[in-house]
């Protein structure tokens, strides 16, 4: 029997806080019903969607990425602004960029070559580092405000975690199912 599931980088305080600040300020505001938002202890980088994987594909699967992510260095993920795609014309998502975009792009890689190791066909999409906060409904045209986003808020990226997406009442339940530490001296970005 196979489970749904996916690698990402979970938000930490301080970071983790303000993203759900901001994520009840938005629900509490006019955007609250044009869109359905995540609950703020599901808030996460997505680095690698994988769709349905069969059980025992999760030991050898978590031991390939954690191969690759063990030469990456920890390093400080900060928030950065609140956008809409694919465009504030016609938002589908809203979202949270985030910043280092390079070392950001760089542990995705890592988890994408691993997950290929393990015998993952490559992800049809590129990545961008961002948060998703809610996923605007169908027909809803909300304005969107970059200043209604979160303030800057940091945390120390150490490692990634394959997690299982079950549907529930009110949004997907995430469960960690194995976590992949990075390696090395936290990396410093100027």
């Amino acid at each position: 029997m196979g489970l749904r599931a996916f690698i990402a980088l979970a938000l930490e305080e301080p970071a983790l806080g303000e993203a759900a600040r901001c994520l009840a300020r938005l629900r509490a505001g006019p955007l609250g019903e044009s869109a359905r938002f995540v609950r703020p202890e599901g808030l996460h980088v997505t680095l690698r969607f994988l769709g349905t994987i069969e059980t025992e594909a999760v030991r050898p699967l978590a031991g390939a990425v954690a191969k690759q992510t063990r030469a990456l260095a920890p390093f400080e993920v900060r928030l950065g602004v609140l956008h809409a795609f694919p465009s504030p014309r016609r938002p589908r998502v809203l979202a949270v960029d985030l910043e280092p975009v390079m070392l950001l792009a760089a542990l995705a890689a890592a988890v994408e070559r691993g997950a290929v190791a393990a015998g993952f066909a490559p992800a049809p999409r590129g990545f961008r580092p961002h948060v998703t906060l809610a996923r605007v409904r169908e027909g809803a045209r909300p304005v969107i405000d970059a200043a209604q986003g979160p303030p800057p808020a940091a945390f120390t990226a150490h490692e990634v975690v394959l997690f299982e997406s079950r549907p529930g009442a009110g949004g997907s339940i995430y469960t960690p199912l194995e976590r992949m530490t990075l390696g090395g001296p936290v990396a410093t970005q100027p």
